[in-house]
């Protein structure tokens, strides 16, 4: 990619764009090079696509877009020539039709062809070095490509490819490791919360066993007493019947008349 042509110019959006609006820029200019309003000869827009498609997917990234910031600003980078054009164009429309307007109109479309020719060998270059990357991943061209790339994502410059993919490795690997670290304190948390809440149950399933043992034995007891009673009351009642009976048959007898006295 050219030194300060970003992929923000790329889509023709500011810096601070949402990933709304570079949505609708990639589908904008996606359109416009499907329908023919490129400026790029036809030949080169499956090249331009793909750059395009390369732009949309780190900016709609938000740790790549992060990273290729970082890279941004590490590297100072300066206004793209679209912002001027853009600019440019901004004022000649907000200017009075005269001859000063049409010669601005004129040096700003000579802006914009040269920019667009720019553009077009940029693109013309980077088709040739991803063909020759397809040819020989291991050659020199594709090592530079891999690594120009590799920095335009995550912002580091490695000497080579190997360094490069021992970075991306060691980065993955952190990352596992992070998730890991949390997948881990998420079960232990699980697990303790699970404990905790057997022990209550436990607990609970205790003291409702001996509250039951408790009812159980008072009520055996009040049964007993209960039993006790009837038959206290039954023996009893069996002995007041025998004293009257006697008592019946001993006034009966006193109130016989005696033989003798008659």
């Amino acid at each position: 990619m050219k030194q300060g042509t970003t992929y923000y110019d790329l889509l023709a959006v500011s810096q601070h764009a949402d990933l709304a609006e570079i949505s609708a820029a990639y589908r904008q200019v996606s359109n416009a090079l499907a329908t023919g309003q490129g400026a790029l000869p036809e030949s080169d827009t499956e090249l331009q696509q793909q750059l395009l498609k390369q732009a949309y997917e780190v900016l709609s990234t938000p740790s790549r877009r992060a990273d290729y910031d970082a890279g941004l600003a590490m590297r100072g980078e300066v206004p793209s020539l679209l912002d001027v054009q853009l600019r440019t164009e901004a004022a000649n429309e907000s200017a009075k039709w005269s001859p000063i307007r049409r010669l601005l109109t004129i040096i700003a479309s000579l802006m914009v062809v040269g920019m667009v020719m720019q553009m077009a060998v940029m693109f013309m270059a980077y088709q040739r070095s991803r063909a020759m990357a397809d040819v020989d991943a291991t050659s020199p061209v594709a090592e530079k490509a891999y690594l120009q790339d590799f920095y335009q994502t995550y912002g580091i410059r490695a000497a080579s490819r190997a360094e490069a993919d021992l970075l991306l490795a060691d980065m993955r690997r952190k990352e596992q490791a992070a998730r890991d670290e949390v997948q881990r304190q998420r079960q232990e948390e699980e697990a303790a919360l699970k404990l905790k809440r057997f022990e209550e149950e436990s607990r609970r399933l205790g003291a409702e066993v001996t509250a039951n043992n408790l009812r159980a034995e008072q009520e055996a007891e009040r049964l007993k007493a209960e039993e006790i009673r009837q038959k206290e009351e039954a023996e009893r009642a069996v002995k007041e019947a025998e004293l009257a009976r006697r008592e019946q048959e001993i006034n009966r007898f006193r109130s016989r008349p005696s033989q003798y006295g008659e």
